[in-house]
């Protein structure tokens, strides 16, 4: 990705579909930097937050990664602002690494609800060694399974931050399904309530005929 240093507003930037941003890490101090727009989206599209790539500022590499990127709430797509992490060959880097979730497809095809827990999972890793996503497969799971993060398959020096027991991804049968459980049942009770006011106000009739015998 190709950078330029940044003199100039916000808006005059953003005007000619350039993105603001800020570079800082190792032996670096905080820089503002420029970047085109489809420079930037190529870029993110092919490193995502985790991997680190070779940046170009003013003719100098750094080996970089996107430590942050904010985006317009109001426009769905528009950023507005990055950050980028430098590092070295001997740092480790610490990412929200996303969730990929494998046949679920099939799973879905068998009548279940697949959920995704943990949309990502805070991991530390060394440079170069990042992934775009961790896979979880879920094609042998039945119902009321899960797989948690002691079931992700980590790749060699990698850690993760969170317990080993956090849920990433779990099947239930469909609500539906309990829903309708839960009608028959009140239907049930509805029927035997109704069963047995009947057979009360019999007693009571047959309570009344009787005394109006005796009078």
């Amino acid at each position: 990705m190709k950078l330029s240093k940044r003199n100039r507003s916000l808006s005059d930037v953003r005007n000619e579909q350039r993105i603001p941003g800020v570079i800082y890490g190792r032996e670096m101090e905080s820089t503002p930097i420029e970047v085109a727009y489809k420079d930037f989206i190529r870029t993110i599209q092919s490193y995502g937050k985790s991997m680190t790539f070779e940046a170009d500022l003013d003719g100098e590499t750094h080996q970089v990664y996107f430590k942050e990127v904010q985006t317009d709430p109001l426009r769905q797509g528009r950023v507005l602002h990055f950050d980028l992490h430098k590092v070295s060959a001997s740092d480790t880097i610490t990412a929200e690494i996303p969730v990929e979730v494998l046949n679920r497809e099939e799973v879905e095809a068998r009548g279940l609800v697949v959920e995704l827990i943990a949309q990502t999972v805070e991991t530390e890793f060394p440079v170069g060694a990042g992934i775009s996503s961790f896979e979880v497969d879920v094609e042998g799971l039945d119902g009321n399974e899960t797989l948690t993060v002691a079931d992700l398959d980590l790749p060699e020096g990698f850690k993760v931050l969170i317990p080993e027991d956090r849920v990433i991804v779990s099947t239930s049968f469909p609500q539906e399904e309990e829903e309708e459980e839960v009608l028959e049942e009140e239907e049930e009770d509805l029927e035997v309530e109704a069963i047995k006011q009947k057979d009360e106000d019999e007693e009571e009739e047959s309570a009344s005929e009787e005394e109006s015998e005796e009078e």
